[in-house]
């Protein structure tokens, strides 16, 4: 039952799950589709994912635990799907990732794997929201605004970064 005081159902809240479907939906039909296509897509889905977590604010801890619904296969269907589409262009050097700390040399990474993981959060706090149970929707919430913070949210910028790179190369070819 929806409460007009419960934050769940905050304009700011069904905003971020509104873009996170559309972002999800994309990843899942994105095979065939070109290059140039998916990067202009993606400059636009990426930073409004990114503004819209920033408006949700502070999120209420949550107790409990919902059952994963994200398979492997899932994953590594989406992950396969945009490293077909950015072909050559998927590799990236990188020094925002956590493995740099051990090394002097960027790290090499991928725009399919820092999709995919920040398909993995948002696709969870999709499928929950679509069932509409609402302790499992906090729960999902909370994770996934602490999992942002620790490490979708880099990862979505890493990919914004190396996909403007990408489209600009484009651009001036």
């Amino acid at each position: 039952m929806q409460k007009e005081e419960n934050y769940l159902y905050a304009p700011a809240v069904l905003d971020f799950v509104r873009v996170s479907t559309e972002y999800c939906k994309c990843l899942e039909q994105c095979q065939g589709m070109q290059r140039a296509e998916f990067c202009r897509v993606m400059r636009g889905l990426l930073p409004m994912i990114y503004l819209k977590m920033t408006l949700i604010g502070t999120v209420p801890e949550a107790a409990g635990w919902n059952e994963q619904q994200l398979t492997e296969e899932d994953y590594d269907f989406v992950r396969t799907a945009v490293a077909q589409v950015m072909g050559e262009h998927d590799d990236f050097l990188d020094v925002f990732v956590e493995d740099f700390k051990f090394s002097e040399q960027p790290v090499l990474c991928t725009v399919s794997e820092n999709l995919a993981d920040v398909y993995q959060s948002l696709r969870e706090l999709a499928a929950t929201f679509s069932e509409g149970y609402e302790e499992a929707m906090q729960v999902s919430l909370y994770e996934t605004v602490e999992e942002f913070k620790l490490q979708w949210g880099q990862k979505l910028l890493n990919a914004l970064r190396a996909i403007h790179d990408v489209d600009m190369q484009q651009a001036a070819d």
